[in-house]
């Protein structure tokens, strides 16, 4: 069956589906209000650790620690405490992520207008962002295991076994490795990651997780995917970028106010006064609201060829649906 997918339409999807009037401005109010208050709450329950990782900060500044091994046991230590919180952050926010993920492609592969709910379609988009995030991530640990051995290095040079030249030539030459790995992996990432993409709306189409049939549905549309997929993130990003910086200025001036009352590290809980805190959160919650738009808006391309499966598209469906 002939395809009717095309890069225009593609790059337009997002202002074209169903509920285009509504959808994008419910969507990004509702990603801006969950967000700012899990984010409140996160710092809230974690604002003891945090303060106290400063304290211990300024105790090693202050007595003149400069042992490496002394300074990364201190470090650990106090990551151990704000480990528990950092998973059942990290869960909440798939949770979160995966239902608004969800809602999106409801949208563009079922017509569905603006919901927020928890059922199979978030479950298998949970399932399909983890093997998503493991592939990205060793991307990330062959550079990483290159580099793990710098802190050794740095604790013999502290220790006086080797010189500075040693060390120094030490990390240019890992450096050096690191940066040819990501040259060479960075292009095959981005492959993999568009002809993957429209995972999560296959996902929703055939309610179940179609990793195959995402392979399919992009074979012959890797350029006009990845080129709307771009033009929607760096025109969205810049846009997110200097809305973001306008919402800097008019926080700045509450933030001013709040320093200039601190004088050292053991005064920074007073740093955060109601005012502050109001500012910092409307901030929280702009940010979240553009971040949710292009969120949303970057997802289209991939979707948009998820909809006109060459095998047989949503549309074809429905108009069958409605001649019967």
């Amino acid at each position: 069956m002939a395809s009717r997918f095309t890069f225009d339409g593609a790059l337009m999807f997002g202002f074209r589906a169903a509920h285009a009037k509504s959808f994008p401005w419910k969507f990004a109010l509702a990603f801006a209000v969950v967000s700012t208050v899990l984010t409140a709450l996160f710092a809230w329950l974690t604002k003891d650790a945090i303060f106290g990782f400063m304290d211990t900060v300024e105790q090693l500044d202050s007595v003149g620690a400069d042992d490496p091994a002394q300074v990364f046991s201190v470090f650990f230590s106090l990551f151990g405490g704000l480990l528990p919180w950092i998973v059942l952050g990290s869960l909440a926010s798939l949770v979160v992520w995966a239902m608004f993920m969800a809602a999106t492609q409801r949208r563009y592969i079922r017509d569905e207008a603006f919901s927020i709910r928890f059922g199979p379609d978030e479950l298998r988009i949970m399932a399909v962002g983890v093997v998503w995030y493991l592939g990205v991530s060793l991307m990330y640990l062959l550079p990483g295991l290159v580099m793990l051995p710098m802190f050794g290095i740095v604790s013999d040079f502290a220790n006086g076994d080797i010189s500075e030249n040693e060390m120094v030539a030490f990390m240019l030459g890992r450096m050096s490795i690191v940066a040819l790995m990501f040259l060479v992996m960075f292009p095959v990432y981005v492959f993999f990651a568009t002809r993957f993409s429209p995972v999560f709306a296959m996902t929703v189409k055939e309610r179940r997780i179609a990793f195959g049939d995402a392979w399919i549905v992009s074979r012959g549309r890797f350029w006009p995917i990845l080129g709307a997929f771009l033009i929607l993130a760096i025109v969205g990003g810049m846009a997110v970028g200097f809305a973001g910086s306008i919402a800097q200025m008019l926080v700045t001036p509450a933030f001013m106010g709040s320093v200039s009352r601190v004088e050292d590290s053991s005064e920074l809980r007073s740093l955060f006064t109601p005012t502050l805190t109001i500012a910092l959160l409307l901030y929280a919650f702009i940010r979240y609201f553009l971040s949710g738009l292009l969120m949303h808006f970057v997802q289209g391309p991939a979707a948009f060829a998820a909809r006109h499966d060459p095998r047989g598209s949503v549309d074809d469906a429905l108009s069958v649906e409605e001649f019967n």
